[in-house]
Formats: structure tokens, sequence, C-alpha cells
């Protein structure tokens, strides 16, 4: 089961510089490799977003307590 939101989901690849990362993307079945700046948000009890600039629904440490199912 995907995470609770609708549209594409994505997961982090690695960095390729300060400014950009490789992520790869999926909805369904179709899968793509993206380059995407980092979330610039505040961090948050030194704990800065590890998700891609303009993601949604949150930042990460708003779904580290999640229950995963």
């Amino acid at each position: 089961m995907d995470a609770a939101h609708d549209g594409p989901h994505a997961d982090h690849l690695g960095e390729i510089d300060r400014e950009t990362q490789l992520w790869v993307q999926w909805d369904g079945d179709e899968y793509r490799f993206v380059r995407l700046a980092p979330c610039e948000a505040p961090a948050e009890d030194d704990d800065a977003c590890t998700l891609f600039g303009g993601h949604e629904p949150g930042h990460s440490w708003e779904m580290r307590d999640l229950p995963h199912g």
C-alpha cells in the first residue's frame, strides 16, 4: 500500500550536489528518475526535512510517527 496521499510518490536515491538530489518517482506502474532541489523548510528541532522542494503533504518530521500499513 502506498503512503496516505494521492498522486505520485518518490524515494531519494542520492546527492548530485548541494542543490540537486536524484529521486525516483512513481505513480502506479510508471517510474521515472528526476533531479530535484531539496526542501528548504527551516529545520524543526534541528531535524531538516529530507524531502524534495515543493513536496506534499507535509515535511518528513510530520510523517515520522505515522503508522505503516
